[in-house]
């Protein structure tokens, strides 16, 4: 690599790692200030609450990427231009082009980390600290209170629903199942009160079953004290139900979107966000390119603060764009494809153009 891009390169990360340190902890402090009460009023220990905390940081780090990069872009050549070092690399026969290979390279490395930790780490931590705030800080396996109404899936005509699913221990808490006919009357209710993952072979026992037979009269009741539950579903199965997708890998995503389907539901509103898993990514390579012709602004005008404010509007102009294009899809106007790349293409036409006119002679 050339000395110049090598300055450029070490500056760039640099002002990155300050950006992205300072944006993760401010978003650590907020959510912070707004757990707080909740976290000190169940008397959560140091240990859960630092556990805790330390998981929302690859979400937050995935999140605050993009902005980094804008930071860092900003201050990298903004300042270099300020102090017409750009005017003196361009004076020796250099093009804008050349002088934002660093930035090329270094946004694409971000795109591929985004990638990583969205695929990896994010949905890993996520559903950590959901365990951690729901059972471990709020104890709501302890008071039946955890997305009650959520957790709830069909094979053929049987429904199942169940309080809470704790990953750790592989149980599920109470567990109600319905057995339909063809016209939706419902046969028999199966309650049971937990539901313990035994191994691959055996599958899943129930444990203190009520069992209700519609189709006698009278109704009959039975209780057992274990039973079998004979379903296909596995523990890491249920890491997907009522998940957020923006917090979901591509692959969840796909088997979470193959899984509504088998029952019958419309996922047409998760389509963008599948392919969006993709596309998102390239919104740090292109944002950096989007912010860096307003960066040599300053080696005419002498002032940043105008150029700031230009950069990071049409940065966050990306924003508004793609949360469009991604609301369209979601209300099938829009193909799904198209919707999730919509954006990146539209702005991606738009830096291209900008830095293009960089070039121009004035």
């Amino acid at each position: 690599m050339k000395i110049l891009h090598r300055y450029i390169l070490s500056l760039l990360v640099r002002n990155f790692v300050i950006g992205l340190s300072t944006f993760v902890f401010l978003f650590l402090v907020v959510d912070f200030i707004d757990r707080i009460d909740n976290v000190l009023s169940e008397g959560a220990s140091a240990w859960l609450i630092i556990q805790y905390f330390a998981c929302r940081v690859p979400l937050m780090a995935q999140l605050m990427l993009p902005v980094a990069l804008i930071f860092a872009t900003l201050f990298t050549f903004g300042l270099l231009s300020k102090s017409s070092e750009i005017t003196a690399m361009r004076a020796s026969g250099v093009t804008v082009i050349w002088l934002a290979r660093p930035l090329m390279i270094f946004g694409l490395g971000l795109s591929v980390l985004s990638l990583f930790l969205g695929e990896v780490i994010v949905p890993f931590s996520e559903r950590r600290q959901k365990e951690l705030y729901n059972i471990d800080i709020r104890q709501k396996d302890k008071k039946g209170g955890y997305s009650q109404s959520d957790f709830w899936w069909r094979h053929g005509n049987t429904f199942y629903a169940f309080d809470l699913f704790d990953s750790r221990t592989n149980t599920i808490h109470s567990l109600s199942q319905f057995d339909l006919t063809e016209d939706w009357r419902v046969t028999r209710r199966t309650d049971a009160k937990s539901a313990h993952w035994i191994d691959e072979l055996l599958g899943w026992s129930m444990r203190d079953v009520t069992q209700y037979h519609f189709d006698t009269e009278p109704i009959a009741e039975e209780k057992l004290k274990s039973y079998t539950l004979p379903i296909r579903e596995k523990p890491s199965d249920f890491y997907d139900v009522k998940s957020d997708p923006s917090t979901m890998s591509f692959s969840e995503l796909r088997r979470f979107i193959k899984k509504l389907k088998r029952n019958g539901i419309s996922t047409t509103q998760y389509q963008p966000d599948l392919y969006s898993k993709l596309a998102a990514p390239l919104i740090i390579f292109i944002t950096g390119m989007l912010v860096l012709p307003f960066t040599l602004l300053p080696a005419r005008s002498g002032s940043m603060a105008l150029s700031s404010v230009a950069a990071i509007s049409i940065a966050f102009l990306y924003y508004a764009v793609d949360s469009f294009s991604i609301s369209m899809g979601r209300a099938e106007l829009l193909p799904a494809f198209l919707a999730a790349w919509s954006a990146n293409i539209v702005m991606g036409i738009v830096a291209l153009v900008l830095n293009l006119g960089t070039e121009a002679p004035r």
